[in-house]
């Protein structure tokens, strides 16, 4: 974790601005000006510019080490924004343009290890998103275009089996989604058309053999069901019209 790096310039920046006389307000705004009050339990400083956040606002905690750090242009956010736990080490940080995240968003776990990755564009999540567990593992890869989750999404145990895989078109389930037991077998596959079960369903035992076969039809079970025993033998047929049982 670059915690140094990411701030360095911003250090020296909190060193000019400590620097500088304080005006207390009893309002959150400002004309022009430095500006610092206490909000929140912390406190916050920074410039306006006609009324309008303007460059590097800091926030401390009651210690004085940095809480926050992010940047504004006429009165919105726009750059870099970092927010510190109580050690200094970076929990979070982000990207804004105009106010909405835009590029990079990160949090971190104490030790340093990734908890959130995302990707966003004016707001909206675009690309990449992982999810990761307290030891660091990664629980979540998904991928995703203008905020809806698209293509292959995989989800995974804290020893780092793959336990599920699904496909994803505009936000919806589409296509084969797969679930997988963690010694890696196929547990079950089904197929979905926008978001409903339509077309084939499969359910595996943990020794490969099949469990259950048969058909959906706009979200119901349909025509003839196979079950089968452990040994891979069938042992009942079932028929369904429309999901009711015949």
């Amino acid at each position: 974790m670059k915690t140094i790096a990411n701030i360095i310039s911003l250090v020296l920046l909190v060193l000019t601005l400590n620097a500088q006389p304080t005006l207390q307000s009893a309002t959150d705004t400002l004309q022009t000006g430095f500006f610092s009050a206490e909000i929140g339990g912390t406190t916050v400083t920074g410039y306006y510019d006609n009324y309008l956040k303007t460059g590097n606002w800091i926030s401390y905690y009651p210690t004085g080490q940095i809480y926050t750090v992010e940047e504004y242009k006429n009165g919105k956010r726009n750059g870099v924004y970092l927010k510190l736990n109580r050690r200094g080490y970076i929990e979070l940080q982000a990207n804004y343009l105009n106010d909405s995240l835009d590029g990079k968003y990160t949090e971190w776990r104490l030790g340093g290890k990734p908890g959130l990755v995302e990707h966003y564009t004016n707001g909206l999540l675009n690309g990449e998103r992982e999810v990761y567990y307290e030891r660091g593992t990664i629980q979540e890869q998904s991928s995703y275009v203008n905020g809806l989750k698209n293509g292959s999404s995989k989800w995974y145990n804290e020893s780092g089996k793959l336990i599920a895989e699904y496909n994803y078109k505009n936000g919806d389930f589409e296509g084969i989604q797969k679930t997988y037991y963690p010694n890696d077998t196929l547990r079950t596959t089904q197929d979905f058309s926008t978001n409903v079960a339509e077309g084939a369903y499969k359910a595996y035992y943990e020794n490969g053999k099949p469990k259950l076969t048969g058909q959906y039809k706009n979200g119901n079970k349909h025509g003839e069901w196979l079950i089968y025993d452990e040994s891979g033998k069938m042992t009942k047929k079932e028929k369904y019209k429309n999901g009711v049982l015949r």
